[in-house]
């Protein structure tokens, strides 16, 4: 077997399981916290807290990983942080206490997916593999785990969900020791390198944008299970409703290589932006849980692309040497500042107008995002020649 496709089997083995073990805590915690006996306010407040914490740890780990040209070390010591607090976390019953190990859980948590994705991005360039066939290998792993989850936590209880977290994590942990780096560019990085970033209108601005619409994705993945709840479902379709999404999702990342290069990757994303605001306003009418299945393989087709087609605009749009760096801003936008608001405004909206007025102010929050997209489009056509310094 070559060095390549031993990298990328272990590479794809982290990834399989990491985001197993994101589909536990991103669709089962909040009913883990209803079993707790938690407010929705409440519930909302500790989901909020994994975004906070990632608008910290993930520049943070960018950074480290740009400057010290290694995406490995810091994804090992983060899966150790995760297995650790998670650990703790979940055999809490107070609610100050499970919120401050919440925070730890999601601070080591974010920049795993965060450098998994940049990491996938960076082997697919250097073994000519599209990213797609290696992302892909989350959404399966996402997808077993929403049916597998789904059944083991409808038989021992939402209340045992320490038990596939742990399943997933000492895997992701395992895989994470034998990852292998991509070379990284020679150029040095300082902090105010990074700071750069921040200074380009193009990227900040495409970052804003996006956030119009990943608050609406970020918001559904939070309250799509209470959702179905609410709609007399159980656990067991929650995990089928997930899996009927995901598995759409696999589908179009391992095919991305044959629709991905057609279109120019903001064409891609404000295409992604409309079937939000068709599904969320849809949704929003659902009376029963098999009318949410009905919209669930709409959900792979707009992420798939969607996250393909962003994570190649910012490739495109920065500077080499500072890659792990824009594309953990990019993940901080989609699933930090996006889960903030998602879940605060989620919990506060579902509390006093109800479940179904939240998926239609979701709905048209993603067609506001399209009207910016076609802006920033017409703004940005001569191209994708990056803003920032080069030298």
């Amino acid at each position: 077997m070559s060095h390549h496709v031993r990298s990328t089997n272990v590479l794809k083995t982290f990834l399989f399981f990491f985001h197993a073990t994101g589909f536990v805590v991103t669709s089962f915690l909040s009913l883990f916290l209803i079993e707790k006996g938690m407010s929705p306010s409440q519930i909302g407040w500790i989901l909020a807290i994994g975004p906070i914490a990632s608008l910290l740890s993930e520049p943070i780990a960018g950074y480290l990983s740009d400057k010290y040209k290694t995406v490995k070390k810091v994804i090992l010591y983060s899966a150790i942080g995760m297995f650790i607090s998670g650990l703790i976390m979940f055999q809490l019953d107070q609610f100050l206490a499970f919120a401050i190990f919440a925070y730890f859980l999601f601070f080591f948590m974010a920049p795993l997916g965060a450098l998994g994705e940049s990491l996938a991005q960076k082997t697919a360039v250097q073994t000519g593999v599209s990213f797609g066939s290696l992302r892909m290998w989350g959404s399966l792993g996402f997808a077993i785990s929403s049916v597998a989850t789904g059944y083991l936590l409808n038989y021992l209880g939402v209340e045992n969900i320490l038990v596939p977290f742990l399943l997933f994590t000492t895997v992701c942990l395992l895989s994470s020791w034998w990852l292998q780096d991509v070379k990284a560019s020679d150029k040095p990085v300082q902090l105010l390198d990074a700071f750069k970033l921040l200074k380009d209108l193009r990227f900040v601005l495409f970052l804003l944008v996006a956030l119009t619409i990943t608050i609406a994705h970020r918001a559904n993945d939070v309250y799509l299970s209470v959702f179905i709840k609410e709609l007399n479902g159980d656990e067991t379709i929650v995990g089928w409703a997930w899996f009927v999404g995901v598995s759409v999702e696999v589908f179009v990342f391992a095919i991305s290589h044959l629709w991905f290069r057609k279109y120019h990757e903001l064409t891609f994303i404000m295409f992604a932006a409309l079937l939000y605001g068709i599904r969320f306003i849809g949704m929003s009418f659902a009376s029963s849980p098999i009318e949410i299945f009905i919209y669930q393989p709409l959900h792979g087709i707009i992420f798939a692309v969607f996250f393909t087609a962003s994570f190649s605009y910012v490739t495109k749009i920065v500077p080499e040497q500072l890659q792990s760096t824009g594309h953990v801003l990019l993940v901080s936008v989609f699933f930090g500042y996006s889960g903030i608001v998602g879940a605060l405004a989620g919990g506060s909206i579902i509390e006093d107008y109800g479940i179904h007025f939240l998926y239609l102010l979701l709905g048209i929050s993603s067609l506001i995002g399209l009207v910016l997209l076609i802006f920033y489009k017409l703004v940005y056509q001569s191209g994708t020649q990056v803003a920032v310094d080069k030298s």
